[in-house]
This record gives C-alpha cells, structure tokens and sequence, in this order.
C-alpha cells in the first residue's frame, strides 16, 4: 500500500474504503451483507494496508457508521485508533452548536472518541460555512475533531471555508474517475500545489468502469446515467 505524504497525525493510504452500502437495502444489500460480508471487507482491507475508512452519518440514519466501528473493532481491537475514520455530516441546519452534538454522536456510533476527519457532506446552497466552520474549529480546539474536510465543494467554496475555518479545510471529496475527469481543471491542481487531499468518490463509475456490466437492462440507473457519458 502506498500512503499520502501530507502532515497527518496518521498515515492516509492512497486507496481508501467507502461505506456507503454498510446496512444499504439499494442494490442487493442487506441484512446478511451487513452482519457478514461488512466485517470481511473491512478486514481484509486492513490486511491490505488500508488505514482510510470513509462514512457519513446519513448512511441508513447512522447505522452505517455503527457497523463500520463496530467491522474496524472486530478487525483491529485495541488498535482501532491505528486508521483514519472519516465522517460526514448532513449540513441542513448548520448551526456551531448542533455541529458539535452530531460530531459527538457520530464518534460515539463509530465507537472512538474522536474523528480523524469530520466533513461537510455537500455545500449548502443558502447558507455560507462561516457558522459550520465556527463549530469545526471548536471541534478542533476541544479534540474531537483532527482535520476538517468537505464534499462536492467547488474550488471557490473550498478556498472560502479555509478562510472561514480560519486554517487548512485537508479534504475535498468529489466525483473523480475516467468518465468524469472535470477536477484536473483546477481542484487537483490546488490540492497538489497547497497539500491538501482529493478523496474520489465513485472512482469506477458505479461499477461501469470494472466491466462488470455488459447488458444496460441489468444495470441500477446510476450506471446507466454514467454509461450515457461514453
């Protein structure tokens, strides 16, 4: 496994473990995969050298993150805090306060004590980050927070919430892959050239990518929405 060379309290791996579909009906998933093939996932992605583990707390209503922490304690023990465990918070009410409550009540369904990186899951349409970032750099200052990230943020609206934190926003998490390659234009660039990270999200394309698909009346209607870029 080949790591990040930014200034991390913790080694980031270069490929990283999505959770989106730990107790996710969509698809196939369920309760069998949850009790079952979550915790075979995250256990062999540790033996690979994974140490990235990303969720949100929207994630069937924060089942997601449980099953996530409860997957890394069955595979590390004691030695779960040895991985970066992101999260994400759903921004409709902003407010510093209500920040702090859910960023409580995600470490707490994660089973730790802190967030290695607690992000914004998308950029509020009317409301600016001066308050959320009010909230994360008192999540920061009190410890329960190490680095603060953010999603589907546009390269202005990345640069805002630093000026807003105050300091470095470490993250932006946003679609990347070959079918959609729009981040070359000006977010890899300034994550290459400040160090800051780009976390991709759907990197093959919802499986179009991985040839897993061959027949589009077989595929979910995300693929086939990724498909009509070809």
């Amino acid at each position: 496994m080949r790591y990040l060379g930014v200034e991390t309290a913790k080694r980031i791996s270069k490929i990283g473990l999505g959770t989106a579909q730990f107790g996710s009906s969509r698809w196939g998933y369920g309760e069998v995969y949850a009790e079952r093939e979550a915790q075979a996932v995250v256990r062999r992605a540790v033996q690979l050298g994974v140490t990235l583990f990303d969720t949100a707390e929207i994630y069937s209503s924060g089942r997601g993150e449980r099953i996530l922490g409860e997957a890394l304690g069955e595979a590390l023990g004691e030695r779960r805090e040895s991985v970066v465990l992101a999260t994400k918070m759903f921004p409709v009410v902003p407010a510093a306060s209500l920040v702090k409550q859910r960023a409580v009540a995600s470490a707490a369904r994660l089973g730790v004590p802190r967030l290695d990186l607690y992000q914004v899951h998308w950029p509020n349409p009317l409301v600016t980050d001066s308050t959320i970032m009010r909230g994360m750099r008192s999540l920061q200052r009190t410890g329960i927070v190490g680095d603060v990230g953010v999603s589907k943020y546009s390269l202005d609206r990345w640069r805002r919430a630093e000026d807003a934190l105050g300091g470095r926003v470490l993250s932006n998490q946003i679609q990347y892959s070959l079918l959609d390659r729009s981040a070359e234009r000006g977010l890899l660039p300034f994550a290459k050239a400040h160090r800051r990270v780009i976390i991709a999200f759907r990197p093959l394309a919802l499986g179009l990518l991985s040839g897993k698909y061959h027949d589009a009346t077989h595929m979910p209607s995300g693929v086939r929405a990724n498909m009509a870029l070809f």
